[in-house]
């Protein structure tokens, strides 16, 4: 289980729905919104929502490892 997942803001079955049909933050965003929703048998509108949720965590995620892994030289 990806523990992005869990991180994104969306409701709790539909994370259960992701982590059950064993996506990752990467796989959501490789796929795209159309794609999501085919493969979860959801609406294209709440797709698009968990697919920007994605872009969001990814991008926090990023963020965080640019930061944990400069280091200072003194």
């Amino acid at each position: 289980m990806d523990p992005g997942i869990l991180l994104l803001e969306i409701a709790s079955g539909l994370k259960d729905s992701l982590i059950t049909a064993g996506f990752t933050i990467e796989s959501i965003l490789s796929l795209g919104p159309s794609d999501l929703a085919a493969a979860l048998g959801i609406e294209p509108y709440v797709a698009k929502i968990i697919y920007e949720e994605a872009k969001k965590i990814a991008s926090q995620n990023k963020f965080l490892e640019d930061t944990t892994s400069t280091s200072t030289t003194v």
